[in-house]
């Protein structure tokens, strides 16, 4: 079982600073434009958004918690727990159900253990379920794992690709296509 998710005293600060630096809305009309901007700068400097943060933002833009949250679940970019070493995107659109992309969503399921939007019990790997497009559909059913898309996968070959990519450890800013 992973450890509760702690975050640093100096990414809160980070937060803060970011806040103070670029967010200063006029009102309360323009302090909601601001939030998914803030939250998504957020992500990017701590990697998810804890709850520490999002309250922070909250109480700087003026607006409840429940907003703040109401936005975090809305929309699937955002994360509100750490995510694994590795990070996978499995498409579910269209092109990817009629390609197999079920079958390897049960295997997610039974050999992983993650239903979704979730992160293995060792940390090693976040899935994500994408029910829209990832826009690659010539290789149905795909995965984009740590920044490498990976196309015409069955179960098998979706394993194997899992355990190179767990040995050779995440290899961010890549973004090919195999």
């Amino acid at each position: 079982m992973l450890q509760e998710a702690r975050v640093s005293e100096s990414d809160l600060d980070r937060v803060r600073e970011l806040l103070r630096t670029r967010y200063h809305p006029r009102d309360h009309e323009e302090a909601q434009e601001l939030i998914l901007g803030a939250l998504q700068d957020v992500q990017q400097i701590i990697g998810w958004v804890p709850h520490e943060a999002a309250v922070i933002v909250g109480d700087h833009l003026g607006v409840t918690e429940n907003r703040i949250y109401g936005l975090l679940t809305f929309y699937a970019d955002f994360r509100i727990a750490p995510p694994g070493k590795h990070f996978m995107l499995l498409c579910h659109g269209s092109a990817c159900y009629v390609g197999g992309s079920q079958r390897l969503i049960d295997e997610m399921q039974q050999r992983y253990g993650v239903h979704g939007d979730e992160t293995t019990s060792d940390g090693e790997l976040t899935l994500q379920i994408v029910n829209g497009c990832l826009g690659v559909c010539d290789l149905a059913p795909v995965i984009h794992l740590d920044h490498i898309y990976y196309g015409h996968l069955t179960s098998d070959s979706m394993n194997e690709t899992i355990s190179e990519a767990i040995r050779r450890g995440p290899t961010p800013g890549a973004h090919e296509a195999h």
